[in-house]
Formats: C-alpha cells, sequence, structure tokens
C-alpha cells in the first residue's frame, strides 16, 4: 500500500545486554542479531505490543521505551519540474514524541555512494535541560571515537569523562577528611588504641585458621 497511502514506519522495541564487559566489536554482533530477530517480527504493530505485555503505566513516560532511535538512508526523492527547483525542507513540530529521539541521516555523494552521517537531537524540555542532552551528545561522540579506533576495547574501560569532569570527581569531590581525624593529625597505631579501649574483647585481625 506504499503507492496507495503512503510510507510506514514501524517502531521495534530492543533491549541491549551489557553484562559481561563485551568489547564494542561483540556488542555490535549481538546488538545485529537482536534487531535482526525484532526485523523478523516487525509486522506486530506496537499497539498490540503494549496492549499483550500490559506494563505498568504512568503518565510521566513512554510504557515500554523512553528513548528512539530513527535510521534515515532512504535517498531523497528528485522532483523534476521544468523551470522550478524543488528541494526537500525539513518541518519542526517543536513537539518531543519521547524523552529523547536521535535522529541520524546517511548521506550520499553524487554517485550514490555513503558520504557522511548527519544527527540531531529531539528531546522533552520536562524531562531534561538543554545542557543535559549537551552532554549527552559529547559522550556519544567520545565513544563513537574510541569504538572507531578500536573496537575491540571493552566497553567498560571507555572514559566518557572530560579532563575537568574527572579533576571533579576524583579529586574536588573526593578532599573530605575522614571524621575521626578531622580535628586533630593522628597516626594509625594511636587509632588502633583508641579501637582497643572501645571494644577490648573484640577480634581484632585473622589470619587463616
Amino acid at each position: 500500500l506504499d503507492d496507495l497511502v503512503g510510507f510506514f514506519v514501524n517502531t521495534l522495541v530492543l533491549r541491549t545486554d551489557t553484562s559481561g564487559d563485551p568489547t564494542f566489536r561483540q556488542l555490535l554482533h549481538h546488538v545485529r542479531e537482536r534487531s535482526l530477530d525484532a526485523y523478523a517480527h516487525q509486522d506486530v504493530p506496537l499497539d498490540h505490543l503494549v496492549q499483550i505485555l500490559n506494563p505498568e503505566r504512568s503518565l510521566a513516560h513512554q510504557p515500554l521505551f523512553q528513548v528512539a532511535l530513527v535510521w534515515q538512508n532512504a535517498l531523497s526523492p528528485e522532483v523534476e519540474t521544468p523551470g522550478l527547483l524543488a528541494v526537500p525542507e525539513t518541518i519542526s513540530t517543536d513537539t518531543a514524541k519521547f524523552d529523547i529521539s536521535v535522529h541520524v541521516v546517511a548521506h550520499r555523494d553524487a554517485d550514490h555512494r555513503p558520504a557522511r552521517l548527519e544527527g540531531s537531537v529531539e528531546f522533552s524540555t520536562d524531562v531534561f535541560d538543554r545542557s543535559t542532552v549537551t552532554s549527552l551528545v559529547d559522550r556519544l561522540e567520545r565513544l563513537l571515537d574510541a569504538v572507531a579506533t578500536d573496537p575491540d576495547r571493552r566497553i567498560g574501560t571507555i572514559d566518557l569523562l572530560t579532563p575537568a569532569e574527572r579533576q571533579r570527581v576524583l579529586v574536588e569531590w573526593n578532599t573530605t577528611p575522614d571524621p575521626d581525624t578531622r580535628r586533630e593529625a593522628v597516626s594509625i597505631p594511636e587509632l588502633f588504641a583508641r579501637q582497643v579501649q572501645r571494644v577490648p574483647d573484640a577480634t581484632a585481625v585473622v589470619f587463616g585458621d
């Protein structure tokens, strides 16, 4: 019915398991298999899926997912009209259907070969600030840079923090002194002696049997 009614897009709900700290190549293979399995059942309408699963409903978020990824790789239609230049024009509705929607468009060159990717993010301002979404996009860029350089790197080793953020987390937020030594400099033997006085009958050290 595409020619009669128009183009339909069906929403697929996917879950990604990152347990075991896989490499990015392994994760990509897992996501590919999961996606192909979902495409094999894409004739099931999302509304029917929601009805069957009957998830807990909330007015605060969508029942099955909150983040949508939209991949656009269809060629733009060429409209040829004598004496008239026609180009596609993107129109924004200024409304967000989901908490976050990531749109990726694949562009091709004059020979219809893959040329570049262009992305945009649509988000609900009731849920996110613009600075938060900008930070998420920055982390996504760092992730993509890392896996493009080494796809066999384990995802848990990829650093998503900027140097300034790492300094803040490890140094600035970690300068609270120990409450027992906040008022005076106390050596470890002195702290040990105080503990002995508090609980003289407690076991101090256990080694072997």
